[in-house]
């Protein structure tokens, strides 16, 4: 297992390579709730990618989009993230943690799809 922080000057780099290297990957989003515990957001969808909105001199909301069906498919947003962390594990799957200003940390577990 490898931690690492994404420093905000590279992330455009690190979501750009995240988006080309694990699209169609299976996706669990969770928000990790200080009171409520983890919530599920989306469950082994595809992953579609991840944007941010770069305005000004920091980004402003981060936008996850998972599964490819319109029946099944969601966009979770995070508001004025701060720090970014990815863990590597073994089997080449990868979790980013999006930490914002203020609420909720959320947790995005990618893992490849089952040949």
């Amino acid at each position: 297992m490898k931690n690492d922080n994404i420093p905000a000057d590279h992330w455009t780099e690190f979501f750009d390579q995240l988006n080309h290297d694990r699209t169609g990957w299976l996706a669990t989003i969770q928000v990790l709730h200080a009171r409520y515990g983890p919530q599920n957001i989306a469950v082994d969808l595809p992953f579609e990618g991840i944007s941010f909105d770069t305005k000004g001199s920091r980004a402003s909301s981060i936008e996850i989009s998972a599964g490819s069906n319109p029946e099944r498919h969601v966009n979770h947003v995070v508001d004025l993230p701060l720090h970014i962390r990815q863990t590597r594990e073994s089997d080449s799957s990868i979790d980013v943690q999006i930490e914002p200003a203020s609420g909720p940390v959320t947790l995005i577990h990618l893992a490849a799809p089952v040949q």
